[in-house]
């Protein structure tokens, strides 16, 4: 679905080289201490930063290649920090760049407990509240409807950036499973960089933990979140709780 060949970075931020592949039916994580690159390696990946040397490859072709109408139909981004100058209703402000005519997904919207919002004016909403509006104007924006993202479904990449930043634990869960849900299509990728790595351990098929604008690891949460690999990236103290069927678990010393 997308191919890194070899992309580096200069400015704002030192990245790379990086040659990797994200395949769709994927939900990958992208974990590292702050600074690490994550968000950089995000807006490269969705074609907002283009890079120094090396090329972004989306379905086989030049990234640089599409047209911002042909771009907006086959990847959407939330970043962190999504905000509005306008004070639309949120109803309008899902529907915003999507090119199928009627109401939003109804079922994103109930997946996302969002529909008692849906006449409030996104100016008055809570930090977490307009993360999960974000989520969805993005899913609405790929045509996604997650019970029927099956061999109908056009190719897409979703990007998040810190999707559960302002979330409670339940809203983190819904999300969460939702993605999930999303990314067992065999023609959808989802790309989340994320913090929090019992979530990543958990929910991510495949994580990639960067350090300093280089890719320290690639692999299953299994193989990758290991103590002493964590240690040295995060300077933290952590035992980690390794099972084959229930995943990784990762416990900070205190």
């Amino acid at each position: 679905m997308l191919e890194l060949i070899d992309i580096t970075l200069k400015q704002p931020f030192v990245l790379g080289p990086l040659h990797e592949r994200i395949e769709p039916g994927q939900l990958l994580g992208l974990i590292g201490p702050n600074g690490a690159g994550k968000s950089t390696l995000l807006s490269l990946i969705s074609g907002y930063l283009a890079p120094a040397s090396g090329e972004v490859r989306l379905f086989g072709q030049p990234l640089g290649t599409f047209t911002p109408h042909q771009l907006a139909q086959r990847r959407a981004l939330v970043t962190q920090h999504s905000e509005s100058a306008f004070d639309w209703p949120v109803r309008e402000f899902i529907r915003l760049g999507q090119s199928h005519a009627g109401e939003p997904l109804a079922v994103i919207v109930d997946a996302l407990d969002i529909r008692h919002l849906l006449d409030r004016g996104v100016l008055s909403l809570s930090g977490g509240e307009m993360q999960r509006v974000c989520i969805a104007r993005a899913i609405n924006q790929l045509a996604i409807d997650p019970l029927r993202a099956d061999d109908n479904q056009q190719s897409c990449l979703l990007l998040l950036d810190e999707p559960t930043s302002a979330l409670d634990i339940g809203q983190q869960q819904n999300l969460m499973r939702l993605l999930r849900r999303l990314a067992s299509s065999p023609r959808i990728a989802v790309v989340c960089v994320m913090h929090d790595l019992n979530l990543a351990a958990h929910y991510c098929d495949k994580v990639w933990l960067l350090e300093q604008g280089r890719l320290r690891a690639s692999g299953t949460p299994i193989d990758v979140l290991d103590a002493n690999c964590i240690g040295e990236v995060f300077g933290a103290q952590v035992s980690v709780v390794a099972d084959q069927v229930q995943g990784v678990r990762i416990e900070l010393a205190l």
